[in-house]
C-alpha cells in the first residue's frame, strides 16, 4: 500500500469517525425531542418541536446505519486489501 494510500484511509477513517458521531448526537437529541418535548423544545428555543424531531429522527436513520457499516466494515477490508 502506497504512502498516498495510506493517507487517504486515514481521511476517509477520520472522516467517518466524525460524521458517525455527528449522527449519534443528532440522533440522541431527536431521541430526546421526541419524548422529553417539552425540555427539548424550551432549550432549543423552539427550533427542535416535537413534530420536528420526529422527521429528524427518522430522516436521520439510513444515514446512521450506513456511517455504522462504514465505520465497522472498512478496517477488516483494508486488511484484506492489503494482502492482494
Amino acid at each position: 500500500m502506497s504512502r498516498r494510500e495510506v493517507s487517504v484511509y486515514i481521511l476517509l477513517k477520520k472522516a467517518v469517525r466524525w460524521l458517525l458521531l455527528a449522527a449519534v448526537a443528532l440522533y440522541l437529541v431527536s431521541g430526546l425531542g421526541i419524548t422529553a418535548y417539552r425540555t427539548i423544545d424550551d432549550l432549543t428555543f423552539g427550533l427542535l418541536t416535537k413534530d420536528r424531531a420526529f422527521r429528524l429522527h427518522d430522516v436521520l436513520l439510513a444515514p446512521f446505519i450506513a456511517l455504522l457499516v462504514i465505520h465497522i466494515g472498512l478496517p477488516p477490508l483494508m486488511r484484506v486489501l492489503r494482502r492482494l
